[in-house]
Protein backbone atom coordinates (compact mmCIF):
# COMPACT_ATOMS: atom_id res chain seq x y z
CA UNK A 1 0.00 0.00 0.00
CA UNK A 2 1.19 3.48 -0.80
CA UNK A 3 2.06 5.22 2.45
CA UNK A 4 -0.09 8.22 1.48
CA UNK A 5 -3.22 6.05 1.31
CA UNK A 6 -3.23 5.87 5.10
CA UNK A 7 -4.07 9.58 5.18
CA UNK A 8 -7.50 9.18 3.57
CA UNK A 9 -10.22 10.73 5.69
CA UNK A 10 -12.48 7.91 6.87
CA UNK A 11 -15.61 8.50 8.92
CA UNK A 12 -14.80 7.04 12.34
CA UNK A 13 -17.59 8.53 14.44
CA UNK A 14 -21.31 7.97 14.76
CA UNK A 15 -24.10 8.70 17.19
CA UNK A 16 -24.41 5.98 19.80
CA UNK A 17 -27.45 3.76 19.27
CA UNK A 18 -28.54 0.60 21.11
CA UNK A 19 -28.10 -1.66 18.09
CA UNK A 20 -25.00 -3.21 16.56
CA UNK A 21 -23.93 -3.24 12.91
CA UNK A 22 -21.55 -5.96 11.72
CA UNK A 23 -20.52 -5.96 8.07
CA UNK A 24 -18.96 -8.78 6.07
CA UNK A 25 -16.77 -7.82 3.13
CA UNK A 26 -14.30 -9.66 0.96
CA UNK A 27 -13.60 -10.90 -2.56
CA UNK A 28 -16.12 -12.69 -4.74
CA UNK A 29 -16.14 -16.38 -3.85
CA UNK A 30 -14.87 -15.88 -0.31
CA UNK A 31 -18.21 -16.97 1.22
CA UNK A 32 -19.73 -13.71 2.45
CA UNK A 33 -23.38 -14.46 1.71
CA UNK A 34 -23.44 -17.99 3.13
CA UNK A 35 -21.43 -16.94 6.19
CA UNK A 36 -23.74 -13.95 6.77
CA UNK A 37 -26.79 -16.23 6.69
CA UNK A 38 -25.25 -18.63 9.21
CA UNK A 39 -24.15 -15.74 11.43
CA UNK A 40 -27.67 -14.29 11.39
CA UNK A 41 -29.17 -17.66 12.36
CA UNK A 42 -26.65 -18.28 15.15
CA UNK A 43 -27.13 -14.85 16.69
CA UNK A 44 -30.91 -15.27 16.58
CA UNK A 45 -30.59 -18.70 18.20
CA UNK A 46 -28.49 -17.12 20.95
CA UNK A 47 -31.37 -14.78 21.79
CA UNK A 48 -30.25 -11.66 19.92
CA UNK A 49 -32.74 -9.74 17.80
CA UNK A 50 -30.90 -9.99 14.50
CA UNK A 51 -31.66 -8.73 11.00
CA UNK A 52 -29.91 -9.90 7.82
CA UNK A 53 -29.32 -7.27 5.13
CA UNK A 54 -27.23 -7.05 1.97
CA UNK A 55 -25.83 -4.46 -0.41
CA UNK A 56 -26.80 -3.66 -3.07
CA UNK A 57 -30.12 -3.44 -1.24
CA UNK A 58 -33.46 -4.68 -2.50
CA UNK A 59 -34.68 -1.12 -3.07
CA UNK A 60 -35.27 0.11 -6.65
CA UNK A 61 -31.87 1.86 -6.49
CA UNK A 62 -30.15 -1.31 -5.32
CA UNK A 63 -31.89 -3.49 -7.89
CA UNK A 64 -30.76 -1.12 -10.63
CA UNK A 65 -27.17 -1.26 -9.38
CA UNK A 66 -27.18 -5.04 -8.98
CA UNK A 67 -28.44 -5.78 -12.47
CA UNK A 68 -26.58 -3.04 -14.34
CA UNK A 69 -22.91 -3.81 -13.78
CA UNK A 70 -22.52 -4.80 -17.44
CA UNK A 71 -24.11 -1.60 -18.72
CA UNK A 72 -23.19 1.06 -16.13
CA UNK A 73 -19.49 1.71 -15.58
CA UNK A 74 -17.04 3.99 -13.82
CA UNK A 75 -18.15 6.95 -11.74
CA UNK A 76 -21.79 6.48 -12.70
CA UNK A 77 -21.89 3.08 -10.98
CA UNK A 78 -19.78 4.38 -8.09
CA UNK A 79 -22.29 7.14 -7.41
CA UNK A 80 -25.28 4.83 -7.92
CA UNK A 81 -23.94 2.42 -5.30
CA UNK A 82 -23.27 5.31 -2.90
CA UNK A 83 -26.87 6.46 -3.37
CA UNK A 84 -28.11 2.96 -2.58
CA UNK A 85 -25.96 2.71 0.55
CA UNK A 86 -27.18 6.05 1.92
CA UNK A 87 -30.81 5.16 1.11
CA UNK A 88 -30.34 1.75 2.75
CA UNK A 89 -28.86 3.39 5.83
CA UNK A 90 -31.68 5.91 6.14
CA UNK A 91 -34.62 3.61 5.46
CA UNK A 92 -33.50 0.23 6.83
CA UNK A 93 -30.22 -0.04 8.74
CA UNK A 94 -30.60 2.98 11.03
CA UNK A 95 -34.21 2.16 12.07
CA UNK A 96 -33.16 -1.39 12.99
CA UNK A 97 -30.19 -0.08 14.96
CA UNK A 98 -32.33 2.48 16.78
CA UNK A 99 -34.65 -0.38 17.74
CA UNK A 100 -31.71 -2.16 19.37
CA UNK A 101 -31.26 -4.93 16.81
CA UNK A 102 -28.08 -6.53 15.53
CA UNK A 103 -27.76 -5.95 11.77
CA UNK A 104 -25.64 -8.39 9.80
CA UNK A 105 -24.86 -6.75 6.45
CA UNK A 106 -23.48 -8.72 3.50
CA UNK A 107 -21.14 -6.07 1.98
CA UNK A 108 -20.88 -2.50 3.17
CA UNK A 109 -18.72 0.59 2.57
CA UNK A 110 -15.36 -1.29 2.51
CA UNK A 111 -16.45 -2.98 -0.70
CA UNK A 112 -16.66 0.45 -2.37
CA UNK A 113 -12.93 0.96 -1.81
CA UNK A 114 -12.32 -2.20 -3.83
CA UNK A 115 -14.93 -2.49 -6.58
CA UNK A 116 -15.05 1.26 -7.25
CA UNK A 117 -11.26 1.38 -7.52
CA UNK A 118 -11.39 -1.57 -9.92
CA UNK A 119 -13.84 0.54 -11.93
CA UNK A 120 -11.48 3.52 -12.05
CA UNK A 121 -12.51 5.69 -9.07
CA UNK A 122 -9.74 7.23 -6.97
CA UNK A 123 -9.73 6.23 -3.28
CA UNK A 124 -9.88 9.91 -2.25
CA UNK A 125 -13.09 10.33 -4.23
CA UNK A 126 -14.58 7.18 -2.71
CA UNK A 127 -13.69 8.38 0.81
CA UNK A 128 -15.35 11.74 0.12
CA UNK A 129 -18.54 10.00 -1.06
CA UNK A 130 -18.84 8.04 2.19
CA UNK A 131 -17.80 10.73 4.67
CA UNK A 132 -21.32 10.73 6.16
CA UNK A 133 -21.86 6.95 6.17
CA UNK A 134 -22.15 5.42 9.64
CA UNK A 135 -19.21 3.09 10.40
CA UNK A 136 -20.00 -0.49 11.33
CA UNK A 137 -19.53 -1.53 14.94
CA UNK A 138 -17.43 -4.40 13.61
CA UNK A 139 -15.95 -4.64 10.12
CA UNK A 140 -15.34 -8.30 9.21
CA UNK A 141 -13.04 -8.93 6.25
CA UNK A 142 -13.24 -12.51 4.99
CA UNK A 143 -10.09 -13.69 3.23
CA UNK A 144 -8.94 -16.57 1.03
CA UNK A 145 -6.28 -17.04 -1.67
CA UNK A 146 -7.19 -15.69 -5.09
CA UNK A 147 -7.10 -19.11 -6.74
CA UNK A 148 -9.57 -20.44 -4.16
CA UNK A 149 -12.00 -17.56 -4.69
CA UNK A 150 -11.75 -17.70 -8.48
CA UNK A 151 -12.34 -21.46 -8.41
CA UNK A 152 -15.46 -21.04 -6.27
CA UNK A 153 -16.84 -18.41 -8.63
CA UNK A 154 -16.21 -20.67 -11.64
CA UNK A 155 -17.89 -23.54 -9.83
CA UNK A 156 -21.13 -21.67 -9.15
CA UNK A 157 -21.29 -20.09 -12.60
CA UNK A 158 -22.04 -16.56 -11.37
CA UNK A 159 -21.96 -14.23 -14.35
CA UNK A 160 -24.59 -11.64 -13.48
CA UNK A 161 -21.90 -9.21 -12.29
CA UNK A 162 -18.68 -8.28 -14.07
CA UNK A 163 -17.05 -8.04 -10.63
CA UNK A 164 -17.31 -11.80 -10.03
CA UNK A 165 -13.85 -12.82 -11.17
CA UNK A 166 -13.08 -16.26 -12.55
CA UNK A 167 -9.60 -15.23 -13.65
CA UNK A 168 -7.00 -15.76 -10.92
CA UNK A 169 -5.04 -12.60 -11.78
CA UNK A 170 -8.17 -10.44 -11.52
CA UNK A 171 -9.17 -12.23 -8.31
CA UNK A 172 -5.70 -11.51 -6.89
CA UNK A 173 -6.05 -7.80 -7.59
CA UNK A 174 -9.41 -7.80 -5.79
CA UNK A 175 -7.95 -9.76 -2.86
CA UNK A 176 -5.04 -7.32 -2.56
CA UNK A 177 -7.35 -4.30 -2.55
CA UNK A 178 -9.45 -5.83 0.23
CA UNK A 179 -6.26 -6.44 2.24
CA UNK A 180 -5.26 -2.79 1.71
CA UNK A 181 -8.72 -1.62 2.73
CA UNK A 182 -8.66 -3.68 5.92
CA UNK A 183 -5.26 -2.18 6.77
CA UNK A 184 -6.57 1.33 6.04
CA UNK A 185 -9.58 0.82 8.31
CA UNK A 186 -7.46 -0.63 11.09
CA UNK A 187 -4.99 2.25 10.81
CA UNK A 188 -7.90 4.67 11.20
CA UNK A 189 -8.79 3.02 14.52
CA UNK A 190 -11.94 1.29 13.26
CA UNK A 191 -12.88 -2.16 14.65
CA UNK A 192 -11.59 -4.68 12.11
CA UNK A 193 -11.56 -8.47 12.19
CA UNK A 194 -9.94 -10.48 9.39
CA UNK A 195 -10.92 -14.14 9.11
CA UNK A 196 -9.78 -16.76 6.60
CA UNK A 197 -12.36 -18.98 4.90
CA UNK A 198 -9.82 -21.07 3.01
CA UNK A 199 -10.09 -24.27 5.03
CA UNK A 200 -13.18 -23.77 7.20
CA UNK A 201 -16.81 -24.24 6.06
CA UNK A 202 -19.11 -21.18 6.36
CA UNK A 203 -20.95 -22.54 9.40
CA UNK A 204 -17.67 -22.87 11.33
CA UNK A 205 -16.55 -19.39 10.33
CA UNK A 206 -19.96 -18.03 11.32
CA UNK A 207 -19.80 -19.73 14.72
CA UNK A 208 -16.44 -18.11 15.43
CA UNK A 209 -17.76 -14.73 14.32
CA UNK A 210 -20.90 -15.14 16.44
CA UNK A 211 -18.75 -15.70 19.52
CA UNK A 212 -16.73 -12.59 18.73
CA UNK A 213 -19.82 -10.43 18.10
CA UNK A 214 -21.49 -11.63 21.30
CA UNK A 215 -18.33 -10.87 23.30
CA UNK A 216 -18.10 -7.34 21.86
CA UNK A 217 -21.77 -6.67 22.65
CA UNK A 218 -21.40 -7.95 26.21
CA UNK A 219 -18.32 -5.78 26.73
CA UNK A 220 -20.12 -2.76 25.37
CA UNK A 221 -23.10 -3.33 27.64
CA UNK A 222 -20.77 -3.72 30.62
CA UNK A 223 -19.11 -0.43 29.79
CA UNK A 224 -22.46 1.33 29.52
CA UNK A 225 -23.62 0.00 32.89
CA UNK A 226 -20.59 1.25 34.79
Amino acid sequence: MDRNEHTLELNTSHTAVPGFLVSLDGPSGVGKTTTARHLHSLLNAAGHRTILEAQPSDSPIGELARHSTHTIHGLALTCLMAADRYHHLATTLTPHLLAGRIVVCDRYVPTAFVLDQLDGAAPEFIASLYQYARPADLFVFLTAPAQVCAGRVRGRGSNYSRFHHTNTAEAERERALFAETAQRYRHAGLPVLEHSTESSPPEVVAAQLASRVSAVIINRQTERNR
